[in-house]
């Protein structure tokens, strides 16, 4: 999970409960107001949050694997919770999945299944790891594997299907990035989200 401030306004993209001692933690960060779900198979905490905080909650229209219906919805060139920042759609996929630019500190990449970057396997027990790497999973940034191929239609090559929608997030300036799995990336994030873009489709390169 994410959480934005903005003076003493908080908004949770891709939310997880808490335990009681570190939710009361939380709220001592200021005033929970928004929560973003920016993938299709995550959101099983989201009906929580927005039933105990009163919050609005954004999500992508169909993205309803998990309730509650969006307050608002979450839409490319439409409004934001966070001030300044702005969401991608992966227009695409073959099942919701966005990011949220946030410009604040040389620009902040959130995303949730789409891209991962895993240091070390620190917290993960054997059988996550195992699950990681059976899943072609590795060390460093990286397009997921099994993202890409469950966004790919039937029939449709996964090398090139998602392209476009890489093209245009490596258009946003970001030096820090977060997603739903993994560890947050400080400082060279947009340097390594190309490469790993790149490697998982030449075409970008090439066309450039």
């Amino acid at each position: 999970m994410a959480i934005v401030r903005c003076g003493d306004d908080l908004t949770l993209v891709n939310p997880v409960r808490l335990r009681p001692q570190q939710e009361e933690k939380l709220q001592e960060l200021g005033c929970i107001r928004h929560a973003v779900r920016l993938g299709y198979y995550h959101g099983c905490d989201d009906l929580y949050y927005r039933d105990h905080f009163n919050l609005t909650f954004w999500c992508q229209a169909h993205s309803d694997f998990y309730p509650p219906a969006p307050d608002r919805l979450l839409r490319e060139g439409g409004d934001c919770p966070v001030p300044g920042g702005c969401f991608l759609e992966f227009s695409h996929s073959r099942y919701p999945e966005a990011v949220l630019w946030v410009p604040h500190n040389g620009g902040l990449l959130l995303c949730c299944d789409a891209l991962q970057y895993w240091r070390t396997w620190r917290g993960c027990n054997w059988w996550g790891r195992n699950l990681l790497r059976f899943g072609s999973m590795r060390r460093g940034m990286q397009v997921a594997p099994g993202w890409r191929s469950c966004m790919t239609p039937p029939g449709c090559d996964p090398l090139h299907w998602l392209e476009d929608d890489f093209r245009r997030l490596l258009k946003l300036d970001f030096l820090h990035f977060m997603g739903a799995h993994g560890e947050f990336l400080p400082d060279y994030a947009h340097e390594m989200v190309s490469a790993a873009v790149l490697k998982a489709y030449p075409g970008i390169g090439r066309a450039a």
